[in-house]
């Protein structure tokens, strides 16, 4: 089903569900209406002689009617409609049966009725009621008009008469009938209008829901993206500058922090002789080795850019130096082969690590520098292995090494 198919079926429904509750107010108020009526037929002491003849059919007439719309008010309840596109058109059916059979029935006790105008009445107004309620195309209630409008109106002429008096009452009666027609157009039509542009209002607002779910996950992808590095799926350096913002809101009193900054050693020389494919390839490797430690160490790790990769954590100074003996243990595990280093002949890292009490953002950042410092010392002492420095600050934030 498209989506115009759908718009249209969700309109067809909703007109369909909005007659079916109608169609319950209308029976109550006409079971009412007939058990009143039939209580005063069977006194018979409001008619006359000439009309008592014909009150044991009205009562069966209104009895009738009070049994049709008990049945309407038992069968038809709000918890048992469930409207399908195979069922929507026997509840369509369903409201134009009840429709005919009451106008019928009211149509056959307004003909019968000696004086006519007692029922004739009682006609126009479940004729105005039915056109002001149901929202129903004209095309399916004009039938059951053309055969009880004239038959009435005959009826009448035939038992009053064409006196001026007579059709002075007649005509502004059979006025009445226009006047249902044109209600019952606006009716259908106006509502129908409503109907539409609500369904097409919650139909927008889906759409707008939608969208705004789809460009939501869109900008969480986007800025997953933006704090990700592309090749080894690692937090980048912007990811670890947001990270280093995190813990500087956090130092509200002295913490111990380590940061790790972690170089692949002569990597340059790989990518020459190795080719940058290869090179990628090394690079990812030490990065889920990297990834799989600060795991389990509950560090934070990301690319700072090149071989270089950089670890925060808040171990200790003495558990932090047993995870820097780890990596270089681990990267040598890898048994990457690297015939052009100076080192083994496999890749290997430097790293250089700076430990301290810290208590300011700015503290933080002067532990990044001096970890880069070490790491510069490390690869002056031979490279795969590494150089702590301790820093302590004083209250006016500077450090001694």
């Amino acid at each position: 089903m498209g989506n115009q198919e759908k718009i249209a079926f969700s309109i067809r429904k909703e007109m369909v569900q909005s007659n079916l509750k109608r169609m319950r107010t209308v029976a109550w108020t006409l079971m009412y209406v007939s058990a009143i009526i039939s209580l005063i037929h069977y006194g018979e002491v409001f008619f006359v002689k000439a009309e008592r003849v014909m009150v044991p059919v009205y009562i069966a007439i209104h009895i009738a009617m009070f049994y049709i719309d008990l049945a309407v008010l038992l069968f038809v309840r709000e918890k048992r409609i469930h409207i399908t596109t195979f069922n929507i058109q026997k509840y369509e059916h369903l409201v134009v049966v009840y429709i005919y059979t009451i106008m019928l029935l009211i149509t056959a006790i307004s003909v019968m009725d000696v004086y006519f105008f007692h029922h004739a009445a009682l006609y126009e107004v479940i004729l105005i009621i039915i056109c002001t309620v149901f929202a129903l195309p004209l095309r399916k209630i004009c039938w059951i008009i053309l055969l009880s409008a004239p038959a009435i109106i005959a009826s009448a002429l035939m038992r009053v008469g064409m006196s001026s008096d007579n059709i002075k009452v007649i005509l502004p009666m059979s006025l009445l009938i226009p006047i249902s027609i044109i209600i019952q157009y606006q009716t259908y039509k106006v509502r129908k209008q409503i109907t539409t542009q609500h369904i097409l209002l919650d139909e927008e607002m889906n759409k707008t829901k939608q969208l705004s779910e789809q460009l939501a996950v869109k900008n969480k992808a986007l800025a997953e993206q933006a704090f990700k590095d592309s090749l080894t799926n690692l937090p980048n350096r912007r990811a670890f500058n947001h990270q280093l913002i995190t813990i500087g809101h956090q130092l509200h009193q002295p913490q111990s922090l380590t940061v790790m900054m972690i170089d692949i050693d002569y990597f340059k020389k790989f990518n020459d002789y190795y080719g940058h494919l290869q090179g990628d390839a090394v690079i990812v490797k030490v990065a889920s080795l990297l990834a799989e430690i600060a795991e389990r160490y509950h560090a934070f790790v990301a690319r700072w850019g090149g071989e270089e990769f950089i670890m925060i954590s808040q171990h200790t100074e003495k558990f932090a130096e047993p995870v820097c003996v780890e990596i270089l243990e681990k990267v040598r595990d890898l048994k990457i082969p690297h015939e052009q280093s100076d080192v083994v002949q496999y890749v290997t890292v430097s790293i250089g690590m700076c430990h301290a009490n810290l208590t300011t953002y700015a503290q933080l950042q002067t532990c990044c520098d001096l970890a880069d410092q070490a790491l510069y010392v490390a690869k002056q002492n031979g490279r795969n292995n590494y150089f702590h420095k301790m820093a302590t600050f004083d209250e006016k934030v500077n450090a001694s090494i």
